[in-house]
């Protein structure tokens, strides 16, 4: 039977989801939902159409004195060129107090050089000079009387839609189109997860969700780039207009490419207590500057609009996330040269010695420049570490934010005091661990090698510390039990361990990653 599998027609001999995409050998990541579409028809309304301009999107309402009157002459040309307002057409030819001005095209309207009145927000036809061979599409933007070479039966319409988005553009601004509204009303779907579910003859299946990244935002982008590190886009929050991801609320970053949030735009929250949250809309959304414009879903938007809360979406971008920490020199060095980006090694350029560090460090930058520079250490200077996730899970935040472990595979930490033998500080943030409540606290004892951080009940709060020995009385940091959130331990505590930490001085740096 013919189904379309993300986008492409095929002939399958399958029924059953699972054995389909197993078939097929399609792009699936186990257990996220899958959107299938039982029907996608598409039916053109005759009566609103859609300006797309590269800032949002406006809408023009077919307007006529009586539903039976048949057809002007103005709107029978409407109907026939809209398509014509592209190119070197599709631009605001001109603007003034009164009139946004769209064109020109060349028609055959008759003239008439007397004065019409228009109300705000009319879409008519009017010439140039009185040239039918400068005809243009006119939006009136205040009630006013004036001659633009057309008669009474030249208005077609109202603007109903993205009056501000019109009004606010400059001459020479590109339209992208003029285009009938599409309805899906007929469309009719659902998101699942359940490979066993039967797919008939003609259905839609989308597995993932393509998402084109925008030059515009480079911070933004290696936001949604590290979120979906492993292809995987949580749902936590959603409502009639988007679908939400928590997993890095709570991460500053700076206000980027400020637009209009189109359907299967994404954005990400730059600002107040859900910073950090990423938005993919299943409707359009008025711009806002605390909300970052960084990508699109150019395939498999269908997943956004039938998925639930607590869903998983696979998701891929384009391009591909740039970051090579916790690869190999040699690794990196593979990666790069499939993406046609030149490698230079730094630190250690051994082959099998680990990245720890790479510049740019954005994705974007990255693609833009055509070359990175990946610095490289011993495999032995990068530790495995064991985060207490579930008895710590603000004071792993913490640790996983100041590292650097949030957005890339391997964090650092810097030296600040060394007691050899006993136990050796890191750098924190007390700003950052200003809320970082007791949790976790020591009981009888510390161990060796376990990692702790000096809560919000202390001055020194923040602070990072690994205990070398034993102790029952003071944490990993110095504090007594009652001031220090465990939060790690090192996965493989040998001599040759304790003995490169206990060398450790002020200024060095370690670099750790996470146990899988």
């Amino acid at each position: 039977m013919k189904i379309k599998f993300n986008g492409e027609t095929q002939e399958v001999r399958s029924k059953r989801l699972g054995d389909i995409i197993e078939e097929l050998d399609g792009a699936y990541k186990q257990g996220c939902t899958i959107a299938v579409i039982s029907e996608k028809e598409k039916v053109e309304l005759k009566n609103e159409f859609a300006i797309k301009t590269e800032r949002g999107e406006a809408r023009i309402k077919i307007v006529r004195e009586k539903e039976a009157e048949a057809e002007t002459e103005s709107l029978s040309l409407f109907y026939k060129d809209y398509k014509r307002f592209r190119n070197g057409s599709g631009r605001i030819g001109w603007k003034s107090e009164d009139i946004t001005a769209i064109g020109p095209i060349e028609t055959n309207l008759s003239v008439e050089k007397s004065e019409q009145r228009y109300k705000k927000w009319d879409v008519f036809f009017g010439f140039g000079g009185f040239d039918p061979g400068m005809t243009y599409l006119m939006i009136s933007k205040r009630e006013h009387e004036a001659a633009y070479g057309t008669g009474t039966d030249a208005v077609i319409g109202k603007l109903t839609r993205g009056r501000s988005i019109i009004s606010d553009l400059p001459e020479g601004d590109r339209i992208e189109e003029i285009s009938p509204i599409v309805t899906k009303a007929e469309r009719i779907g659902f998101g699942t997860s359940d490979l066993n579910t039967e797919i008939g003859k003609g259905q839609e299946i989308f597995t993932f969700a393509k998402v084109q990244l925008l030059r515009e935002a480079p911070m933004s982008s290696e936001h949604l780039l590290s979120l979906t590190r492993k292809g995987i886009f949580h749902v936590d929050d959603l409502s009639h207009t988007y679908l939400a991801s928590e997993y890095l609320k709570g991460l500053s970053l700076p206000v980027e490419n400020i637009r209009y949030r189109s359907k299967y735009y994404l954005s990400v929250r730059n600002e107040g207590a859900e910073k950090g949250k990423v938005y993919a809309y299943k409707e359009s959304r008025l711009p806002h500057p605390s909300h970052s414009v960084f990508g699109e879903i150019i395939q498999g938007g269908e997943l956004v609009d039938y998925a639930q809360s607590g869903d998983t979406i696979y998701t891929v971008t384009e391009p591909n996330w740039m970051m090579v920490v916790g690869k190999a020199q040699k690794e990196a060095e593979e990666f790069f040269e499939r993406e046609n980006i030149e490698q230079v090694r730094e630190g250690n350029r051994d082959d099998n010695a680990v990245v720890v560090d790479q510049e740019p460090a954005l994705t974007m930058e990255i693609v833009d420049r055509g070359t990175v520079r990946t610095v490289g250490v011993d495999a032995e200077g990068v530790f495995e570490v064991e985060l207490f996730h579930k008895e710590a899970p603000k004071t792993v935040w913490y640790f996983r934010k100041l590292t650097g472990l949030i957005n890339r595979p391997i964090g650092n930490l810097k030296v600040h005091f060394s007691v050899p033998g006993m136990m050796v500080l890191f750098e924190g943030s007390a700003e950052e661990a200003g809320t970082l409540v007791p949790e976790n606290l020591p009981k009888e004892e510390v161990e060796k090698g376990v990692l702790g951080v000096t809560n919000m009940s202390r001055s020194n709060r923040g602070l990072m510390g690994i205990r070398l020995d034993d102790s029952k009385k003071y944490g990993p940091t110095g504090e007594t039990f009652d001031g220090v959130n465990l939060v790690l331990s090192f996965s493989s505590l040998t001599p040759l361990t304790l003995s490169f930490l206990s060398k450790l001085k002020e200024g060095d740096m370690i670099y750790v990653k996470e146990k899988v």
